[in-house]
């Protein structure tokens, strides 16, 4: 079971970033791995992976460094105007609390989105403790159609925002602690 402060089963939270970065079943970018080690990633994202990583291999390309909403254009604390809807709210990428998974069990989410193995991703965050579930869950399209899955559980349904993250699942809190799933 989780336990606060956002650890889980117990352990302290840099003890499990450590054996995040050591599990086979978890890859990142250089930049992904570097914001880990720094300690930048929120506790809770930490987490989820490892629960993740229990059934299936999982690659984060993005948590802080090296996120773009545009070629070229630094994050900041907000998602830019003209970014879907989405542009002027609070950017969960900037703040270290937000992933952005583009491989499941070594396929690439884009063009996998109803994959046996992407869907139970999605199957799994549902059935995490709604205190610990990210509230900002987004993926491609057919991936958020065939799970079902709606507000109450943490997705964001907007068309916009699905068509934007086509090609690989966005998983995020909005607040510094907490999460309105259980608002």
């Amino acid at each position: 079971m989780w336990d606060f402060p956002w650890s889980k089963d117990g352990v302290p939270a840099d003890a499990e970033v450590r054996k995040l970065l050591a599990d086979r079943d978890f890859g990142a970018t250089p930049q992904a791995a570097q914001d880990l080690e720094a300690g930048v990633v929120d506790e809770r994202l930490v987490g989820v992976l490892r629960t993740l990583t229990e059934e299936h291999r999982v690659c984060v390309e993005a948590f802080k460094e090296g996120h773009f909403f545009e070629p070229g254009v630094p994050d900041g604390p907000r998602i830019p105007k003209g970014y879907g809807e989405a542009g002027g709210l609070p950017n969960t990428h900037y703040f270290g609390r937000a992933a952005d998974v583009y491989w499941v069990d070594g396929k690439p989410v884009e063009g996998n989105a109803t994959d046996p193995e992407v869907l139970d991703v999605g199957s799994e965050l549902a059935q995490l403790p709604a205190r610990v579930r990210p509230d900002q869950i987004i993926g491609p399209p057919g991936w958020t159609s065939a799970l079902g899955y709606g507000r109450q559980k943490g997705w964001i349904l907007e068309r916009d925002q699905l068509e934007l993250h086509e090609d690989h699942l966005h998983l995020g809190y909005m607040d510094e602690r907490g999460t309105r799933n259980v608002r």
